[in-house]
């Protein structure tokens, strides 16, 4: 067709308009690209975004779970006269194990645990048929012992007789003098004969008594007055005499005045004085005082502990203080200075020293201290922390020098008053 030649009319086969996609098209172009561009989020910059909140996530869960630390300032009580404080134990002012000291089986109990008894009172039978036998047999030599002492004495005296006579004989020439001689060492013979049988009615003698004792033995007695507070035989058991490997057969205690053994810190052992009066609280009287008096003390310090060991005498006529009670026990004592205290679980004791944990600029540090004293809840701190330390009141083994930690403040602890 020539192209300067118009188009046939009519002809409805050309389009002279330009060529416009269809909608469908359009719709379906769309939905690839968008199905595209979701994968390549979900396989690049989705998880990276959510890998990195999570990331700080955990992060912010584990600063709060292992970084927050509780902290206290040591506190100080003021220097001078005043009160101390001190944990102390309870003894019986008397208290003796009784073990026995004859061989055989247990044949009588006469008293029990808790029985109040009294000085020489029968505790127990031993039937011992051995040490008795022996006792009849040292007596039937007793008997013999006398009777031979007996007649040694008879002979000695014929045999002085003798020599006497003899002795007149010779001056008159009646007998030879060897025969007088004769009659004078008879006599000398008899005089010995006569100690020699006085000794052996001695060791007889002497045999039986120790034999006697030992049947005493067999009867068990309270060596003072007070109470059974142990038992360790029945009825029938086998004893043996000086046996020490087994347990008691009793325990006797003296409670009608009791013993408070504490050990008082240095800073304070030139304070304590005989005669001076103390104070004792127990959990299981309150606002009930026990007033006593210390009646001695060790004179030296304790060369690991640094500290004094007291006794305080308690009166105890009803018998409410009990041995082996736990108390707290007060006492009016002079220092120069007083240390710092702070929460006994603050303390950390290992290869590396004794040592307690601190925070300075939110960060840990470690610090070597020197205890004066363990009070039980608290203990005193001599050297090695400052009074405005922030002591980690409960340590743990992830805690490492210069970890960085969030302190939260604990309550305060509590300082002795006066002390």
């Amino acid at each position: 067709m020539d192209p300067n030649e118009p188009y046939p009319a009519g002809d409805e086969s050309f389009d002279p308009a330009p060529h416009r996609p269809s909608g469908r098209a359009l719709a379906l172009t769309g939905l690839v690209a968008l199905l595209g561009f979701g994968a390549l989020v979900a396989t690049g910059a989705f998880p990276r975004v959510r890998a990195r909140a999570t990331a700080r996530g955990d992060h912010q869960r584990a600063m709060e779970r292992v970084a927050r630390v509780l902290v206290a300032r040591p506190t100080r009580a003021p220097a001078g006269s005043g009160g101390v404080t001190l944990p102390g134990s309870i003894l019986a002012v008397q208290e003796t194990q009784i073990h026995p000291r004859a061989s055989g089986y247990v044949r009588a109990l006469r008293v029990d645990l808790g029985d109040a008894v009294t000085a020489g009172q029968v505790l127990a039978v031993i039937d011992d048929p051995e040490v008795g036998q022996a006792l009849r047999q040292a007596q039937s030599a007793v008997a013999q012992a006398r009777a031979a002492l007996q007649q040694a004495r008879t002979q000695r005296e014929l045999a002085r007789a003798e020599a006497a006579r003899y002795a007149t004989l010779v001056a008159s020439g009646f007998v030879s003098q060897q025969e007088a001689d004769a009659r004078r060492a008879q006599s000398d013979v008899s005089v010995a004969n006569v100690s020699a049988a006085e000794a052996a009615l001695a060791s007889a003698e002497a045999n039986v008594r120790r034999l006697q004792e030992q049947v005493s033995f067999a009867t068990v007695r309270a060596p003072f007055e007070g109470t059974i507070t142990a038992r360790g035989v029945e009825v029938g058991q086998l004893v043996t005499a000086g046996s020490t490997a087994g347990p008691a057969m009793f325990r006797v205690s003296k409670t009608d005045v009791v013993r408070v053994m504490v050990s008082v810190p240095q800073a304070y052992a030139p304070g304590v004085r005989v005669g001076d009066a103390a104070t004792v609280r127990l959990r299981e009287y309150p606002g009930r005082a026990f007033r006593g008096s210390i009646a001695r003390t060790a004179g030296a310090l304790d060369a690991e502990t640094r500290t004094l060991l007291t006794e305080v005498r308690v009166p105890n006529a009803d018998r409410a203080l009990l041995a082996g009670m736990y108390a707290q026990l007060t006492l009016q004592l002079e220092r120069a200075s007083a240390p710092l205290y702070v929460p006994s679980t603050a303390l950390v004791v290992n290869a590396s020293g004794t040592r307690m944990a601190v925070v300075e600029g939110g960060a840990i540090r470690w610090r070597a201290v020197q205890i004066d004293a363990d009070l039980g809840d608290r203990v005193a701190v001599a050297t090695g922390l400052g009074e405005a330390e922030q002591v980690v009141v409960t340590p743990s083994d992830r805690l490492t020098e210069g970890m960085r930690v969030r302190a939260e403040m604990a309550p305060t602890p509590r300082a002795p008053s006066g002390g």
